[in-house]
């Protein structure tokens, strides 16, 4: 399961975008029949938590332009290996696993009406998700706007290593999203976006376990505390987390790129809330300059900053009931990531195109470095990452 959150962590590595006009983009020349594309990457992940994760892809599209489709399929594998603060403090062993992804989704259009359907499955030693969903677009105002809207469905299965089958508990995804994309002008086009997803059933973590304090000792208990304090300072109960079985989230997004004679410039925001109380606001910008006719470089940096959960506690306490027991709190958790934080992301990238102007064979690189602050956790206040990413694309027509 820590690599099912470790990839969301990934994703900040993007592959770095060439746009019509820059390398790798000249007029573009419409095929005759069918074109075939394929890809490998190489993605490595490595933190001051100790956490340190591998992850190859290979992935590839057959597609048709001019009859108006496209498939596509992807498929990874993570090798996660963990030995964070989290694992000590359980008193665990140094932790490795390994995460199976794949997807396949099919792209349709005519008449100026897009449809995409697409699924994936991820499969863990401990944890089983399955996924579809579908959007639809229609291109209007001479394709200067073209609305989309479209809908997921996700199951999720959550155990533990070496647990039957029959004791995992599951969870239930719905996501809607609507928007629109603008052409602008000739050089800019933008698009804004709403997204709504309910989650339903387990959504705790089955290996994390919270400390817990006797009442008035979380005063004692700093943020950053270390491992050998907090032990030092909790009572012997340490239960499970324990979050709501039920989590609506609502994100709203934009987004406007900028083309210049030799250069593009691309901004993103988004604003997220949910009905556990987190609120938060990432920003993130991405330059792209072309260096001649075959190499683009660009920077890219990203700013990420939430509030905590309305239930969110550093070091949770126990009450005392009138029958003289104690009383753990209702809803807890250990997840640093649902508590105060800032995150900012800073790298580049540089892709080189093979062969000729306009070639499908290319090379990029890409590199970030991430840190975070978390401001009101237990035994650690910053955790500093590197990421890089390492992308092969070939075509044949």
């Amino acid at each position: 399961m820590v690599g099912g959150r470790i990839v969301a962590v990934l994703g900040l590595g993007s592959t770095l975008a060439i746009p019509t006009g820059s390398v790798g983009a000249s007029p573009k020349i419409e095929p005759s029949g069918i074109a075939v594309r394929a890809s490998t990457a190489v993605s490595a992940y490595s933190d001051s938590d100790a956490v340190h994760v591998l992850s190859p892809t290979v992935a590839g599209v057959i597609s048709d332009d001019v009859a108006g489709w496209s498939v596509n399929g992807r498929y990874l594998v993570d090798a996660v290996s963990a030995a964070s603060v989290d694992v000590v403090s359980a008193a665990s062993a140094h932790w490795f696993e390994i995460r199976h992804v794949g997807s396949l989704a099919a792209d349709m259009k005519a008449g100026g009406v897009g449809l995409m359907l697409g699924g994936g499955v991820s499969r863990e030693p401990d944890y089983l998700s399955i996924g579809v969903g579908g959007t639809i677009s229609v291109e209007l105002m001479d394709k200067n706007v073209t609305p989309f809207v479209g809908a997921s469905y996700g199951h999720d299965d959550v155990g533990r290593t070496g647990m039957p089958k029959d004791f995992w508990r599951s969870m239930e995804k719905v996501g809607l999203q609507g928007g629109a994309t603008f052409v602008v002008n000739r050089s800019t086009i933008a698009s804004v976006s709403a997204d709504l997803i309910f989650e339903r059933g387990y959504l705790a973590k089955p290996y994390r376990y919270v400390p817990l304090f006797a009442p008035g000792a979380s005063v004692m208990v700093p943020a950053g505390a270390s491992v050998e304090l907090v032990n030092q300072l909790r009572i012997d109960q340490r239960p499970a987390d324990a979050l709501p079985e039920a989590r609506d989230r609502y994100a709203v997004s934009g987004r406007i790129a900028h083309r210049f004679d030799s250069s593009t410039i691309r901004l993103d925001e988004r604003l997220y809330r949910d009905s556990w109380g987190l609120s938060a606001s990432t920003t993130d910008a991405r330059y792209t300059l072309d260096l001649g006719t075959r190499v683009a470089v660009g920077p890219h940096a990203r700013f990420h900053a939430q509030q905590a959960i309305a239930f969110w506690q550093r070091a949770y306490e126990t009450s005392t009931l009138p029958d003289g027991t104690l009383g753990i709190p209702r809803f807890r958790t250990g997840d640093r990531e649902l508590g105060p934080l800032k995150t900012v992301t800073a790298g580049g990238g540089l892709k080189v195109l093979l062969g000729d102007l306009g070639s499908p064979w290319s090379v990029t690189l890409q590199m970030e470095g991430i840190l975070t602050q978390f401001e009101d956790a237990l035994y650690i206040k910053t955790r500093r990452a590197m990421y890089a990413n390492l992308l092969f694309d070939v075509g044949f027509e």
